[in-house]
């Protein structure tokens, strides 16, 4: 059975995403574990488990910063199509694996096999790569079509939005292979590289999504 997707709002769009986002979020906590049999040394085991608290925040933060330009894009949007759905499953593919990516990063970064952490740690920036990638995609098609765009929409909001989200295409590659040579090198760079997008883009300030 087929279905247009010509008659769905951006509101459907944006609720299907915000859904997965919050399912991905919740998962990601459930990596952190409890010590067991601690027997008076629980603050050690607690210290001892950091990549499970690094590799959490780096994949938190990632996910946020996806959603918060994921609802700014989406607030460009007038209307969506087929391609537009399409391109969204995309996007949400692989952020709906993050969790796994983070459950392997945060055990092996510490006490894995050197080949081991570079696996774990190849496998964590592919995925961060193919989100930059499904999230450009998506992106590009809107720049493409400018009927699906709502009225008011600069080209100056677009030229700034363009640049920051091209960074991520280059970025996540090559903090993956700097993080081949060290995982707290990789996990230093990934929560660097989020902190630097989560700063405010000042020019964007009283555009529609800004």
């Amino acid at each position: 059975m087929s279905m247009s997707t010509e008659g769905l709002s951006t509101g459907r769009l944006e609720a299907f995403s915000d859904g997965v986002f919050a399912i991905v979020v919740t998962l990601l906590i459930l990596d952190i574990k409890v010590p067991i049999g601690a027997n008076g040394h629980l603050a050690t085991e607690l210290a001892g488990q950091w990549p499970q608290y690094l590799a959490y925040l780096v994949s938190f933060l990632i996910v946020g910063i996806l959603w918060l330009n994921h609802h700014a894009t989406v607030a460009l949007l007038a209307r969506t199509n087929h391609t537009i759905h399409v391109l969204n499953l995309l996007l949400l593919l692989p952020v709906s694996t993050l969790p796994w990516p983070t459950a392997l990063l945060s055990q092996y970064a510490a006490d894995g096999d050197p080949s081991d952490q570079r696996v774990a740690v190849l496998i964590y920036g592919i995925t961060s790569s193919l989100m930059a990638v499904g999230f450009n995609l998506l992106w590009r098609y809107l720049l493409r079509h400018p009927e699906l765009r709502r009225a008011g929409v600069t080209p100056e909001s677009l030229r700034v939005r363009n640049t920051r989200y091209n960074i991520g295409l280059t970025v996540y590659p090559i903090a993956t292979l700097l993080g081949l040579l060290s995982v707290p090198l990789f996990l230093f760079l990934m929560l660097a590289l989020a902190g630097l997008f989560l700063l405010p883009t000042p020019e964007l300030r009283g555009h529609p999504g800004g």
